[in-house]
Parts: structure tokens; sequence; C-alpha cells
């Protein structure tokens, strides 16, 4: 048997970079397929451990802990399509963010070029608390409390005071959603959208633009680990032909936050997914 059919965790650790409780744990929540056992009971690792171990922490810079996870997972149980349609949805995902990003930067240039006494109507149908929610992905509950908060201002129906939102206050919901997404405080939010409402738009088109770089960011990582992905799966489907996988693995592909913070996610997946189990 060749020697890089019989690894240790020790020795997988260390060619990865991490602790052996993280080796077993990444084994554990399923970035790894299961580790056969010796009559021993230690686990015996493999090269295939190994291309998979590195293509996860790809995945997971380009995804997300939770997707490539998912990824992972349906690729180790042959699950392909299912894959497939993670990876479709985090590229689409992105999109989205980037559409709504730009629109919200359009709106707000329609707005400052509105007259200051423009009428009410604007030919555009007021909606509901529900359609605008949908609008910029986010719950019901979740607009209502940014009402609670002092960042929207609906009008209400008169006969049934229902809330409804016209161009205007959706347009400040996308901004709050997009400025929620990347962690802006309420306090720095209710500033940006005052400075909106004077006519001063430099601070919330200097978060939008900055949100748009990020998302460019992403993006990039994202396709990085969907190139990663297709050279994985050539590799491990049809090694005769396409050889082992080759990964530019002299990088270290840590999530772009802390490690403590990475830990913890990882943390986090391993106490749901034996919730799910139990």
């Amino acid at each position: 048997m060749n020697r890089e059919d019989r690894l240790r965790p020790i020795d997988l650790a260390r060619i990865a970079g991490l602790g052996v409780t993280q080796i077993r744990t990444y084994e554990r929540v399923g970035f790894l397929p299961a580790a056969p056992r010796d009559a021993n009971g230690y686990r015996r690792y493999s090269s295939e451990h190994v291309y998979a171990l590195r293509a996860a922490r790809v995945l997971i810079a380009g995804y997300g802990w939770q997707t490539a996870l998912d990824v992972m997972r349906a690729i180790h149980l042959d699950e392909v399509s299912t894959a497939f349609s993670l990876v479709n949805s985090r590229h689409a995902a992105l999109d989205s963010q980037r559409i709504r990003t730009e629109s919200a930067l359009e709106a707000i240039d329609t707005m400052l070029r509105r007259p200051a006494r423009a009428p009410e109507s604007t030919g555009k149908p007021l909606v509901r608390v529900k359609e605008a929610a949908a609008s910029v992905g986010v719950r019901t509950s979740a607009v209502r409390f940014w009402e609670s908060q002092g960042l929207l201002q609906p009008r209400r129906q008169a006969s049934t005071n229902y809330r409804l939102y016209d161009a205007e206050q959706l347009t400040r919901l996308n901004v709050i959603a997009l400025l929620r997404d990347v962690g802006y405080p309420f306090d720095v939010i209710r500033g940006v959208l005052d400075e909106l409402t004077d006519g001063r738009p430099d601070q919330v088109r200097h978060a939008l633009q900055q949100r748009l770089q990020t998302l460019q960011q992403t993006t990039w990582q994202c396709i990085s680990a969907t190139s990663t992905l297709h050279t994985y799966l050539l590799g491990i489907k049809n090694p005769r032909q396409h050889g082992e996988p080759t990964i530019d693995y002299t990088q270290s592909y840590l999530p772009h936050t802390d490690k403590k913070s990475g830990v913890a996610a990882l943390a986090d997946l391993v106490l749901a997914r034996e919730r799910q189990q139990g």
C-alpha cells in the first residue's frame, strides 16, 4: 500500500496546517469522506482526504462555511446535481446582491433629481409590507422592526391601516437591507438615511460603492471556488484520464476571518448537524 494511503490524523493535520482535532471535526461534519479504520480502530487517511480537505478550504473562502459543507457532503454522497444546484444558487445570490446595489445607486440619483416639492404620485403603485420585504429579500418582521427604529416611515391606508410603501420608502428599505447585510449598525444607517433625505448622498454612495467592491472580491473568490470544484471533480471521477487535482495548494485557503472566528463557525456547524441527527 502506498504511503500516501496510510496517513495518520497528525500527518493530514501537518499537511493542511491544522490541528488534529480540527481534522477530525472536518471529517465529522462532512467536509471529508469517512476515513476507514485499521484493526486497532485508528483512522487511516489517504491522498483522497488531502485533496478533499484542500478543495474544501477553497470552497469555504468562496461559498462560505455552510454552502461549502453542503457541496462537499453532496459530492461524497455522489449527488453531483445537488452540488451543482448549490453552486448555482451561490452565484445567483451574489448577482442578485449586485443588481440590488446598482439599483439602489440609480434610485438615489433619481431621488436627487426629483424637485423638492414633487407631487406624491409617481405613477408607481404603492406596495404593502409583504411585497416590500420580498423586493429586498428579508422577512416582514425585519421591515417592521426597522420601522420601529425610525428608519422607515410608510404611509397608512385610511380604511385598513395597512402599511403602504412608495418608491422613496422602497429605496430607503433597499439601502437599509444592503447596509445591514454588511453589518452596519442602526445609528450609522440612520445617519446615512438622514443625509440622503437632506440631499447629501455622498455617504450612502460611498457605502454602496464599497459594497460593490466587496461583491466583486467575493465573486472572484466564488469563481475560484467553482474552478477548484471543477478540477476536484475531474480528479475524483476519472483520475486515470485527468490525474490528481492540480489545485494551487501553496496558499492558505482559510476564510477571510480570523482563525478564532473560523473555528467558531465550524463548531456551530458541528452542533447544528448533531441537532439534526438527534
